[in-house]
């Protein structure tokens, strides 16, 4: 399994980061002890997790299939989500990120978070209030690195601006949206990060599984990550990426590929992708998430038919900016 040095930090990680979004949900308690146990077996251990997954059960089955093997991962979690009465239990307050806190701590059976991710903006609370909050949970030790998720490049650069006018931590770690037929970053967000050293764990490599080829226009499979999730039909389930589907299943086809290993192979090859959260319902699914780390480069070639593919889902839209 790749490893990667994330950026200002002393932690060094699996390239592929598990994610825990099923847990609780698709995927039942039994199911993820084999799935944790597999990826410490392969080497993966970066675990990824959120209050919000499934109302904090995602964290407890974590926390409760880890067990005293929790010192042997690196463990992440986020804040921000609604989770519940009262409604100051949601957003960026003070008050709210030190709930998040203590119950995702409690949750997870642990006394620290190696990463604390934003999980996203919240416009209603100053972002200098967020961050203050999270430098005092640093110097507590409840964390160890703050971190973003789903935050502009713009509002950033404001985070790392007012971090260094305020002596605190800066947020070094990112989780941007990223996959081969969803690369909008790309336009200037994977500039700033390179020019500045954050790294990225890259999250929905497979566009929710659409990219899988398992999905097709119409209903959803059942038990999967689009039945009856609006969030995720409004995201992927659209005639363009269904098209563009095809066309990433017709490349893979030619170079002997599944469309897993070519959409997992393609952000391997992007610099921009320091770490991938690869998640699954299902233990066989994970095990051919994980085996496409251990799979060849893609060809020049192949990695150009995927360029393709990009191009004409974007359209010929200017970017704005040269």
């Amino acid at each position: 399994m790749e490893r990667r040095k994330l950026a200002h930090t002393d932690l060094e990680v699996s390239r592929a980061c598990m994610g825990t979004m099923t847990f609780g949900s698709q995927t039942d308690v039994d199911a993820a002890a084999a799935m944790v146990d597999l990826c410490l077996e392969r080497g993966i251990d970066f675990f990824d997790t959120a209050n919000v997954y499934n109302q904090g059960l995602s964290e407890e089955i974590l926390g409760d299939v880890l067990g005293d093997r929790r010192a042997e991962i690196v463990l992440a979690s986020k804040v921000c989500n609604p989770m519940g009465d009262p409604v100051e239990y949601t957003g960026l307050s003070r008050d709210a990120i030190r709930r998040g806190m203590d119950d995702s701590l409690r949750r997870l059976g642990t006394d620290y978070l190696d990463i604390y991710y934003l999980h996203l903006p919240d416009y209603e609370t100053p972002i200098e209030e967020s961050l203050a909050t999270l430098e005092e949970l640093r110097v507590e030790g409840l964390i160890r690195y703050p971190a973003t998720s789903n935050y502009s490049a713009w509002q950033m650069c404001e985070m790392f601006a007012i971090c260094e006018c305020e002596g605190w931590a800066k947020p070094w770690v990112a989780q941007p949206m990223y996959n081969l037929a969803a690369r909008g970053i790309e336009q200037e967000y994977l500039a700033f990060t390179d020019r500045y050293g954050i790294s990225n764990v890259v999250y929905n490599p497979l566009a929710g599984g659409l990219l899988t080829g398992k999905q097709q226009p119409g209903a959803p499979l059942p038990g999967t990550r689009f039945d009856g999730n609006r969030m995720y039909l409004d995201r992927f389930w659209h005639d363009e990426y269904f098209r563009a589907v095809a066309e990433v299943e017709t490349i893979a086809g030619e170079a002997d590929l599944t469309p897993v290993q070519l959409a997992l192979g393609w952000l391997r090859a992007q610099d921009g992708a320091d770490c991938i959260i690869v998640g699954a319902s299902r233990i066989e699914h994970l095990e051919e998430n994980l085996d496409a780390f251990d799979a060849p480069p893609l060809e020049a070639e192949v990695l150009d038919a995927c360029d393709g593919v990009w191009a004409r889902l974007r359209g010929p839209t200017p970017a704005y900016n040269r």
